[in-house]
């Protein structure tokens, strides 16, 4: 049976870190070295252009919203909160913030990579299923262009919504479209053609 998990590489990678000097960002720094990933570091802000960075690794503990330059609801990148206490507040706060995996502190000599994983794979099946939903909220809004696309479809060739609909479907099949794309179409060209009628 063949693995379908393939081992990621985090080799060129960018991450910024947002913690005080200390020895468990220094823990996390020289992990990251030793995988490839290229470092930068800040306390108390994130320097503008940040969100450019492919990572992000920020101090739960100490951490604050005026600390980010986007918004609590945007997450440009995978983030990994680095906690040293569990209370109630501070993970929902890094929860909210966008952490998506997180280390323990004090930071040992190991965990990075894990959570670099847990991190890069949470974030690229948001990301997938944000489009998804986004993809299906703009279909759903279109299906009033559809049923008026079938309904001119029905008056043109004076047939049933059935035949209308499969109609629209082989046009969209032939024209590589989708149905709403080519339902677009048709009422465009529909309105043209009544706008010529009207100036004749």
């Amino acid at each position: 049976m063949s693995n379908l998990f393939r081992t990621p590489s985090f080799r060129g990678w960018s991450a910024s870190i947002l913690h005080k000097p200390h020895t468990d960002r220094d823990a996390v720094c020289r992990q990251l070295d030793r995988l490839g990933v290229e470092i930068s570091t800040a306390w108390p802000e994130l320097p503008a252009g940040a969100e450019q960075a492919d990572l992000l690794i920020f101090d739960a503990d100490a951490g604050h919203d005026a600390q980010f330059p986007w918004p609590a609801d945007a997450h440009p990148m995978p983030m990994i909160a680095l906690m040293g206490t569990e209370a109630p507040g501070r993970v929902e706060w890094a929860i909210r913030r966008g952490a998506i995996a997180h280390l323990n502190k004090p930071v040992t000599s190991s965990g990075v990579y894990g959570a670099l994983v847990v991190a890069q794979r949470t974030f690229t099946m948001r990301r997938a299923s944000e489009e998804r939903i986004a993809t299906l909220e703009a279909r759903l809004a279109c299906r009033p262009q559809v049923a008026e696309a079938i309904l001119l479809l029905m008056q043109h060739q004076d047939g049933d919504a059935e035949t209308a609909y499969r109609l629209l479907q082989d046009m969209a099949m032939k024209s590589r479209q989708t149905i709403e794309a080519v339902a677009r179409d048709l009422i465009e060209r529909a309105g043209g053609e009544n706008d010529g009628r009207r100036e004749a």
